[in-house]
């Protein structure tokens, strides 16, 4: 078997990790960490419920976690993804969406979680000079 191919139907729903050599087509739901050495399609009413790694991910339907790909993500114009990613090329489709944190380029590790100031909150200006009133 030359490009061998995994295949979750509509109808399935799995409750635990997936770790496969080759290459996953996913149509049904699962609620655990998908892992695969080929790639990764998440058709248009499939759902994951964790994080997602592989060397290409295609995403027509909606991933709640995590998506590193050491190539490309696809995220087509029904594709959800709700989490940060960690990917070398990205493309996303007019109608896409992307909420979280994006890590790009040969160097991108897997997203961590860093706190931050709330959005509109300024941020001081670093100086080399003293405080003021001497100091």
């Amino acid at each position: 078997m030359t490009n061998p191919q995994n295949y979750i139907t509509e109808d399935t729903t799995i409750k635990g990790s997936i770790t496969t050599a080759s290459s996953l087509t996913i149509a049904g739901a699962v609620e655990g960490d998908v892992n695969a050495g080929g790639e990764i399609t998440v058709l248009d009413d499939a759902l994951i419920k964790g994080d997602v790694s592989g060397p290409n991910v295609k995403i027509l339907g909606k991933v709640e976690g995590r998506v590193s790909a050491t190539g490309r993500l696809e995220i087509s114009s029904s594709g959800q993804v709700i989490g940060d990613i960690s990917v070398r090329a990205l493309h996303i489709e007019e109608g896409g969406t992307l909420e979280g944190e994006c890590k790009m380029g040969g160097n991108a590790k897997a997203p961590r979680a860093t706190p931050s100031a709330p959005a509109g909150t300024p941020r001081p200006a670093p100086s080399n000079l003293p405080p003021p009133g001497g100091g």
